[in-house]
């Protein structure tokens, strides 16, 4: 089990580095937080019993967005260039790789807030669409 912990915890800085070297940020630059009002919030509720990354999945490409831990709830805003997008995806992965939870194809757009539950069943987790 820790060697699993160990395992995702590297995946997560390896994905991490990778997001910062393809953002064009120096060391030492502030990152500025995407404009809520100017994009779209994934409320996540995760009801299971083991931390998850999120990711999203559009246009044929998976972005990771954060990770949630059990029993959390939490926001995060997506980066705007993803937005509009009739099919996009919001994707749990548990910890240990095998399951996943799957939420779309949704339609969003800009001021759009996605309610993401992740359930106990990672396969049971649900996904849906709110306009602010």
């Amino acid at each position: 089990m820790r060697k699993t912990h160990l395992l995702f915890a590297l995946a997560t800085v390896a994905t991490l580095s990778g997001a910062c070297a393809h953002s064009g940020s120096a060391a030492g630059d502030i990152a500025v937080a995407p404009d809520a009002s100017n994009s779209a919030v994934v409320l996540t509720k995760n009801l299971s019993n083991e931390p998850v990354e999120l990711r999203v999945v559009t246009t044929g490409q998976s972005r990771f967005i954060g990770s949630i831990s059990p029993g959390e709830t939490n926001s995060i805003v997506l980066d705007p260039s993803l937005l509009p997008s009739g099919e996009l995806y919001i994707v749990g992965i548990a910890a240990d790789g095998r399951q996943r939870a799957v939420g779309g194809p949704l339609a969003v757009t800009k001021g759009n807030t996605i309610h993401f539950t992740i359930e106990q069943t990672l396969s049971l987790s649900r996904a849906y669409v709110v306009s602010r």
